[in-house]
């Protein structure tokens, strides 16, 4: 399969008509049809169908269509690294962070990466897991250094540091600085995050004593930025134990003893294939690794 023939069918996909995309490509229309018979001798099937005056996509060529998205990113991605060190700079990472590292750990770890390798730029996002992997998952990431609580198909996961979610409220909630059971909590309204992992294990402590669903009043993409709200109410979250050591955070919120009910989970640098990352992410990952001590029960490591 030829990239460049891959390129001539995105824009024969996005025009809808052979000779307009020909006209674009400067190239004759026979050459371009030339272009698409050999691309689909190759993948062996028709991406094209007749329709009226235009064309339209078959199933194979919608498929076609999203992986050579795909495909043009990790070009244009490796292109960019390339031409980095050809100018002597250190690459570039897209790089995915958890809002509670991002806050307490991130800037450490990107001040020492600057200082090893003052060349390299960084595109940085910071969101909860689910988004997090959807974009590794898609090729818009590099790497992510995210929650999780075991194994991810089709990603390599190396644990970095252990972790706890405990749910918290206000220290003057009435459920504050006792210790209660999970049907007392269904008596409350929820701040809950909007896609998370963290979700099912709420979800499921509440099925398994018989109460219904917690109900969210409010839902965030990130609740570490919600300590006032939540202090500032009767509402109930869900929060990292770490960021209760915050003292803005502490000042807020408190932690409710529902009978020692604890989410174990743990931080891990999470990427699709350690072989295939730039030089600038493993350094990332070495920084990374070396920053942190790794206490993790239960979950193979995989060593990149």
């Amino acid at each position: 399969m030829d990239f460049r023939d891959l390129v001539y069918f995105r824009t024969i996909a996005e025009l809808g008509h052979m000779g307009q995309a020909a006209e674009r490509l400067f190239l004759t229309q026979p050459a371009l049809t030339k272009a698409m018979q050999r691309l689909e001798e190759s993948i062996e099937g028709k991406i094209f169908l007749r329709e009226g005056r235009g064309i339209a996509l078959t199933e194979l060529g919608r498929v076609l269509l999203e992986r050579s998205k795909v495909i043009e990113q990790m070009m244009n991605a490796t292109h960019g690294e390339l031409r980095g060190f050809a100018r002597g700079e250190a690459g570039h990472i897209r790089f995915g962070c958890a809002p509670t590292l991002a806050k307490y750990y991130l800037p450490e770890i990107m001040r020492q990466l600057l200082d090893q390798s003052p060349g390299v730029t960084i595109d940085l996002e910071t969101n909860v897991s689910g988004p997090l992997l959807k974009a590794l998952r898609e090729h818009r990431l590099d790497a992510v250094l995210t929650h999780v609580t075991g194994p991810i198909d089709g990603f390599h996961v190396t644990p970095v540091m252990d972790d706890e979610v405990a749910i918290v409220a206000s220290w003057s909630h009435p459920l504050a600085a006792r210790e209660v059971q999970v049907p007392d909590l269904t008596h409350y309204n929820w701040v809950l995050p909007t896609k998370s992992a963290i979700l099912p294990w709420l979800q499921d402590l509440f099925h398994r004593h018989g109460c219904p669903a917690p109900k969210a009043q409010v839902k965030a993409t990130s609740i570490l930025y919600l300590p006032s709200l939540i202090g500032g109410t009767q509402l109930l979250s869900l929060l990292s134990t770490k960021n209760l050591k915050d003292d803005v955070t502490g000042q807020h919120l408190t932690e409710i003893n529902v009978a020692g009910e604890r989410l174990r989970r743990s931080f891990a640098f999470v990427c699709r294939d350690p072989a295939s990352l730039s030089p600038a992410t493993r350094l990332l990952f070495d920084i990374i690794r070396d920053s942190t001590a790794p206490r993790v029960d239960g979950m193979d490591q995989t060593n990149l």
